[in-house]
């Protein structure tokens, strides 16, 4: 008993607690609305008088009402002044409004249409209405929007009216008002006083954009009775409405409607007709369509055959794999890559089956077809029948089969990988098998067992196959990688040797820098050299090292760069060192014109760093000398400013 008695005390308390919040201020409100009308008339500030307004939408009475519509004329509060008033429930605010639409103009008239409809003012029907033939666009585009948002008989017929002489750019204004209004009439059980006036306008001689506006209304209103107008439609000779009542029929639900245009879709007046109709039924996504599109696929004109396997295709019902599979291999490329699109798309296991079935042909081309789509379709349980195809197929088929192979394999498919490389019968095979490889091995987790096998596999491998495992060895990496390319070196076949030297020119990781440095300085042949050098100071600048390491690198590799090339890796490499040592080893290459760009940079770039750091006032003085050199001599006239400015903070950090 107790609880029955406190529940509605409670209730009653918080339904009081509730009245009082919402008669006092909100937290937002700091002042009586005396005092923001009285700053509305007043010299106050911008900010200060829409904060008034702001409020005013929260507290304001009927006494804001003039004050507040004085201000409709004022751009600069046009759009607070309206904020406020569209809150407050006063009759006199709709009037007010309503005597603004014959006194303002341009976007400021624009608002105030938009306000009426916010407030659903019925009334202003007829007032906004005259608007549609105002010569300011966005004046009729509002009236446009606003009529469908009032949503009455006389707001639809005069947006019926107007979308007759509407101007392109207005047009689609016109169709969003109509397409509002019909709803709202409906919603409002109006749906026959809609019927009446759609049914009206298809009647006339009017232009065709207004027949087409007047029979989606009339569509769209009769809802499910609308399917016997459809049918009608879809046989008029006029095509524009006949395309209008296409484009309708995306809006209209149910299985009914995909049988109305199913059922036209073969004997349709021109393949243009049938191609809209095959395009809307692909749309609907609808199973029921898939006989007549099956069969609109499988003959006649061109148009209507892609339109059909498109459409099949955004279904997407396995029912429709064989179709696809029929024409994958068509003589027409458009049709072909059609089906083939249908086929890559399509879910489920009948896809894939299908798929596998290409792979086993006897045809190279339909081979080739089939090894496209397993990649597109990430087929990873074709791997065995990919396998099988790398050994015994065409060519271009070994080759395609390898490529997937390595996009879908697996650490399982390395071994078979390997055997298929040391067996490969031509360059593209080996190469083909080179890749796969490396792509296996960048998804394994356990890169060292990979590379381990590729290492055991160069003692039976022929050179050709011998240079693509250095290759896959450089991109695996790791202390057991670089071991058996460092022994290549001594292979007696020289296109195993300079694979070796390649290979460790393109190693990532520092781990390689002693085996370079030695190469680069030993080499028997100026090729290797020069590969070893690039690769080395290409390593000097790789940033992830730490910059002792870099630098002791670079001091290496001065004594050995003589090409422009690798002078300016060096500078490269040294411009990523903050060292005043960098700087010093970086400045002499000012004086060369083939270097001298690349060394102001690497200057301005230490020297940069330098400053903004903790730097002693001997340190800076020490920059300005290379920096002003650089300012005088590079052609870079960016570059010289820059170097102008950090030795005026150079300068300063010195104490000059």
């Amino acid at each position: 008993m107790t609880s029955k008695l406190f529940l509605p005390a409670l209730a009653a308390a918080c339904l009081f607690t509730l009245s009082t919040l919402a008669q006092g201020p909100t937290p937002l409100l700091t002042q009586p609305a005396e005092k923001h009308l009285a700053t509305l008339q007043s010299d106050a500030p911008r900010k200060a008088k829409a904060d008034a307004c702001r409020e005013l939408a929260v507290i304001g009475g009927p006494d804001a009402v003039p004050v507040l519509v004085g201000l409709l004329a004022n751009p600069e509060l046009h759009h607070m002044a309206r904020y406020a008033l569209e809150t407050m429930p006063a009759p006199a605010v709709t009037e007010a409004l309503r005597a603004q639409l014959g006194q303002l103009k341009g976007r400021l008239l624009v608002g105030v249409i938009g306000s009426l409809a916010v407030r659903k003012d019925v009334q202003a029907v007829e007032l906004i209405a005259k608007l549609l033939w105002d010569s300011d666009h966005e004046v009729v585009r509002a009236a446009a929007r606003a009529l469908g948002r009032l949503g009455t008989p006389a707001a639809l017929e005069a947006l019926m009216n107007g979308i007759a002489s509407a101007a392109p750019e207005d047009f689609m204004d016109f169709v969003e008002g109509i397409g509002r209004a019909v709803e709202a009439l409906i919603a409002q059980g109006r749906t026959e006083q809609a019927l009446a006036l759609f049914d009206h306008y298809q009647d006339t001689d009017l232009p065709h954009h207004v027949r087409s506006s007047a029979l989606r209304g009339a569509l769209l209103a009769r809802g499910a009775e609308g399917v016997p107008l459809l049918r009608e439609v879809l046989r008029s000779p006029d095509y524009i409405l006949f395309a209008a009542a296409v484009q309708t029929s995306f809006d209209m639900p149910g299985t009914p409607v995909t049988r109305v245009l199913a059922e036209a879709l073969p004997s349709l007046a021109t393949p243009d007709h049938q191609v809209v109709v095959a395009g809307a039924l692909g749309h609907r996504g609808d199973k029921a369509a898939l006989p007549a599109l099956t069969a609109a696929a499988g003959k006649g004109p061109k148009p209507v055959q892609l339109a059909a396997l498109k459409a099949l295709a955004m279904v997407g019902a396995e029912e429709s794999v064989p179709t696809f599979l029929q024409f994958v291999n068509d003589g027409d490329r458009e049709i072909a890559q059609a089906a083939r699109e249908g086929l890559a798309s399509q879910p489920g296991r009948a896809a894939d089956d299908a798929v596998l079935k290409l792979l086993a042909s006897n045809s190279t081309p339909i081979q080739m077809a089939g090894l496209e789509l397993v990649g597109r379709r990430r087929m990873a349980g074709s791997v065995p029948t990919l396998l099988a195809a790398a050994r015994t197929g065409e060519p271009a088929v070994r080759v395609a089969a390898l490529r997937q192979i390595g996009e879908l394999g697996s650490d399982a498919e390395i071994a078979p990988v390997l055997d298929l490389l040391l067996a490969a019968p031509d360059a593209g095979a080996i190469a083909a098998g080179e890749q796969a490889l490396i792509a296996l091995a960048g998804r394994s987790g356990d890169t060292a067992s990979v590379g381990s096998k590729v290492a055991a596999a160069l003692v039976k491998a022929q050179p050709s196959a011998k240079a693509a495992l250095l290759n896959v060895l450089a991109a695996i990496g790791g202390p057991g990688a670089l071991k058996a390319v460092r022994a290549a070196f001594e292979d007696s076949d020289g296109q195993v040797r300079g694979a070796a030297v390649r290979a460790l020119s393109s190693w990532k990781t520092a781990d390689a820098a002693p085996a370079l440095l030695e190469l680069a300085t030993k080499a028997g042949n100026e090729t290797d050299r020069r590969l070893a050098l690039g690769g080395y100071l290409t390593l000097a600048g790789n940033t992830d090292l730490p910059a002792g390491q870099r630098l002791e690198m670079c001091r290496n590799a001065s004594s050995l760069v003589q090409r422009t090339e690798d002078k300016n890796l060096l500078l490269g490499a040294l411009g990523q060192i903050p060292s005043p040592e960098a700087l010093t080893m970086a400045a002499p290459y000012l004086d060369d014109t083939s270097t001298r760009t690349e060394a102001g940079a690497a200057v301005v770039a230490i020297a940069d760093r330098l400053v903004r750091g903790e730097i002693s006032a001997s340190a800076a003085k020490a920059l300005i000398e290379p920096l002003g050199k650089v300012a005088a001599t590079v052609p870079n006239a960016e570059l010289a400013r820059r170097a102008r400015n950090i030795a005026d903070q150079a300068r300063k950090k010195a104490g000059q």
